[in-house]
């Protein structure tokens, strides 16, 4: 049996922006606040929407915002969300919030996905991997999945509000909207070079440079952790980060468990090359995985994007850049907790231990995420263009 270990609290004030917010119930906590403080705007975007109880808390919060008067828009994805009853939102709209189904054409959804999660409320923002759903609602030991979120203030939440803005047009995903969305360039966050970047993926944002700047700091990095739900990176950013492992410390932490089992076959495939190099992986034990974050030196990279081909080349993303040491410190103290309750794959026992069946799981597996999937969401992006 796992010997759960409490997690010990921070008897330290919380940090200045950008603020770490640990498990579903310290994010969702963050989030009401910030909608019950709201006086002009609440922007909230997820990719998936379920009703219960913090889905019904959130509903509860949006709609008392809406009617004070402040300006509500919920956009949820028609996929993530697809078993959220039409009518779930009525009482928002009615209080005269707004609501939108990210692409609501069943023919292609499965290929095009709104995967971000953000919740905008006036100047400040809350962005990381979770979705608005009991599942993640816990500490990510003893309940709720493992994951994370950060609040932020500042230019970074101007260039996200202009950002939910693009994705609130271009939610009926018809050819008219994706032509005006590639036509348009998102706003960049500007401010001092220590401030939050914001990074987006997807058909029509700068996807290169999300990729390009997470190669540049791997690259550079002496110190690598990170936590992915999927494991599935493209073949530079592999590299990258077998390079990295073979320079010094690169860890990552995965989950025991995992909520799409084909992904987690497919990413086997590639645990060998990876444990070759001398990356360290581990597997968390209490908990599903859910969080999407790296470490890189003192540079911090949380948001909604995955390590795998899906989030860095199909769905629409969105990646936090931060360079901040304390952040990053922060960051660190979770990973090592995490090292008590988790295993670390042995390279020998991994290569003598697998057997055929399972090698030929995670070759199909591979070829279905890696190869076929991005090959027919390309096909079906040519018939919107």
């Amino acid at each position: 049996m796992t010997n759960l270990e409490p997690r010990a609290h921070d008897p330290t004030p919380a940090e200045p922006a950008p603020e770490l917010l640990v498990g579903g119930s310290a994010a969702y906590a963050c989030m009401w606040r910030l909608v019950r403080q709201a006086r002009i705007a609440v922007d909230l975007e997820t990719y998936i929407f379920e009703a219960g109880a913090v889905g019904d808390r959130f509903l509860a919060e949006l709609t008392g915002a809406a009617r004070r008067g402040v300006q509500v828009r919920v956009l949820v994805d028609a996929y993530g969300s697809d078993t959220l009853r039409q009518d779930y939102f009525a009482p928002l709209i009615a209080a005269g919030g707004e609501l939108r189904w990210f692409n609501p054409k069943r023919l292609l959804r499965l290929s095009f996905r709104n995967h971000r999660k953000l919740l905008r409320a006036d100047g400040e923002a809350v962005v990381g991997g979770l979705n608005i759903a009991d599942t993640y609602d816990g500490d990510g030991l003893e309940t709720g999945w493992r994951d994370f979120a950060v609040r932020v203030d500042g230019p970074v939440v101007d260039a996200l509000a202009e950002s939910f803005a693009r994705m609130w047009e271009l939610s009926a995903f018809g050819r008219r909207e994706v032509r005006r969305f590639w036509r348009r360039a998102p706003q960049r966050a500007t401010g001092a070079p220590d401030q939050p970047e914001l990074l987006l993926s997807g058909p029509g944002c700068p996807t290169a440079e999300l990729r390009r700047r997470l190669l540049f700091d791997i690259r550079g990095a002496r110190r690598m952790q990170a936590w992915a739900a999927y494991f599935l990176p493209s073949r530079r950013i592999g590299a990258a980060i077998r390079d990295a492992a073979r320079r010094g410390a690169a860890d990552i932490m995965l989950g025991e468990r995992s909520d799409v089992p084909v992904s987690r076959w497919a990413s086997e495939r590639l645990f060998g090359r990876f444990l070759r190099a001398g990356l360290r992986i581990h597997r968390y034990r209490p908990q599903i995985v859910h969080a999407k974050a790296m470490v890189l030196d003192d540079v911090v990279y949380v948001g909604s994007s995955n390590l795998d081909v899906r989030s860095l080349f199909i769905n629409y993303e969105l990646l936090l850049r931060i360079p901040s040491p304390a952040l990053a410190t922060r960051l660190r103290a979770e990973f090592d907790t995490d090292l008590r309750h988790a295993d670390t794959l042995d390279p020998v026992r991994w290569r003598s231990g697998r057997r055929w069946w399972q090698s030929l799981r995670s070759y199909v597996a591979y070829q279905l995420l890696a190869r076929l999937d991005p090959y027919l969401a390309a096909r079906s992006l040519k018939s919107l263009r």
